[in-house]
């Protein structure tokens, strides 16, 4: 866009789940999962012994590369009312960051987003964690 038809306030618009300290959204269509989605129960986010498997592995890897960056985005059930959706997705992909980080990924290397139920038709399964690699 010509210089002299931008709006100088647009600059200072932030857009959610727009680029930030080298991370991408997960919206992008150049993200691919790192590992398979970790799947919940109806109203869960503790992580279970399968998702530890999963999480481990990752953990492992992520320590060895240093450099990779991880967006860890949570999903929740349509059927459940928006606040409850959106705290629940949070709280979904809040423990999968902080079990990383237990084990050895560093903090500064991740970053959560809960989509709770508002998410395209396109997107996951309604009761997972999908993390992204960039």
């Amino acid at each position: 866009m010509p210089s002299f038809l931008r709006n100088p306030a647009d600059e200072a618009v932030v857009y959610a789940l727009g680029p930030r300290d080298g991370f991408t959204s997960p919206l992008s269509n150049g993200l691919k999962p790192a590992c398979q989605a970790l799947v919940f129960d109806q109203d869960g986010f503790q992580l279970t012994e399968s998702h530890e498997q999963t999480v481990r592995s990752l953990a492992k890897e992520m320590v060895s590369e240093k450099r990779s960056r991880l967006i860890i985005a949570g999903y929740a059930p349509p059927n459940l009312p928006e606040d409850h959706a959106r705290a629940l997705s949070d709280r979904r992909a809040l423990a999968v960051r902080q079990r990383l980080i237990e084990l050895g990924v560093e903090a500064a290397n991740l970053q959560t987003v809960g989509f709770g139920n508002d998410f395209s038709p396109s997107g996951p399964s309604s009761g997972v964690v999908v993390i992204y690699k960039q």
